[in-house]
């Protein structure tokens, strides 16, 4: 069984307060983070919102030449989205090897998660330096039924699209194209959000 009480501000149990619970199993699930102590030992640039290294396009971390991704980025439903961005990762990784450094000086566009989405990763993009397409994954913080996830161009909104339902305990994603990015050159953030459809 399972014994539960009352406790006081330095969580001690309450005399008293107990009540007792017959049962075989008890399963607990206490929320996840990623795991991040050798970002934090790196001097990596964390996300306040996923606890996880704030990363660009090529999943470059805010130290030049450090690469992250699947679960010490955000923690992912599916373990095909943790191969996908590692083999990004270290796809990106090889080409700054291979190039002996990173640009440093282009055109970089802030995500912006608002209105009910919670985060996006990658955080930033450098349209110039993006592949042809980038994936940009993200969670909602509550269920929003019958709802349009908008993804404005600075105030023009170029995506709209249509959801019978959103939850926090499913990662969403949408698809920019390098093409359609390049023609905003002044493009300064890309905000993404939940509406009423």
């Amino acid at each position: 069984g399972v014994t539960i009480s009352q406790v006081d501000e330095h969580l001690r149990p309450i005399p008293g307060t107990e009540k007792e619970y017959a049962c075989d199993t008890l399963i607990l699930s206490v929320g996840l983070i990623p795991e991040n102590e050798l970002s934090i030992d790196a001097g990596v640039e964390l996300d306040g919102r996923t606890k996880g290294a704030v990363v660009d396009e090529h999943f470059q971390t805010s130290v030049e030449g450090m690469f992250a991704a699947g679960n010490v980025l955000h923690v992912h439903d599916l373990v095909d989205f943790v191969s996908e961005e590692a083999a990004a990762a270290g796809r990106n990784a090889a080409r700054y090897i291979q190039s002996g450094k990173q640009e440093t000086d282009g055109h970089v566009v802030t995500l912006n998660p608002v209105q009910g989405v919670r985060y996006t990763v990658p955080c930033t993009i450098d349209p110039e330096k993006m592949d042809d397409t980038q994936i940009v994954r993200f969670r909602v913080g509550n269920v929003y039924k019958k709802c349009t996830i908008g993804v404005y161009f600075d105030e023009e909104q170029v995506i709209s699209r249509k959801r019978p339902v959103v939850a926090p305990g499913e990662m969403e994603e949408i698809r920019l194209e390098k093409a359609k990015l390049l023609q905003y050159p002044d493009l300064k953030t890309i905000t993404i959000k939940i509406e009423e459809a």
